[in-house]
């Protein structure tokens, strides 16, 4: 199963398993990975898989979303694909 290893100032603070259709990223409580920090919108991406098939999309985020150090609206995500939100860096990991 697919996951994020989410780091903070290079400490890596949780792993996120991607174990549903679509789990969103965001400050807010009640989004499926919250992550507490002014720069992260409340609700400021989503991870959708179709079969095996992961994509990043970027919510109209404030602040932006970036794979890899470039920004995206959304982004079809491979083995060990880097995704910054805010001052987090969530690393893509398969299997």
């Amino acid at each position: 199963m697919a996951k994020l290893v989410v780091k903070f100032q290079d400490v890596i603070i949780k792993e996120q398993p991607l174990d549903k259709e679509s789990v969103t990223i965001g400050r807010k409580e009640e989004n499926d990975l919250c992550l507490d920090n002014m720069a992260i919108s409340g609700h400021h991406a989503r991870i959708d898989r179709t079969k095996d098939i992961y994509t990043l999309v970027d919510l109209k985020s404030t602040n932006g979303t970036f794979v890899n150090g470039k920004r995206v609206a959304s982004a079809v995500l491979k083995p060990n694909d880097w995704i910054t939100i805010g001052k987090h860096i969530l690393y893509f990991k398969e299997g």
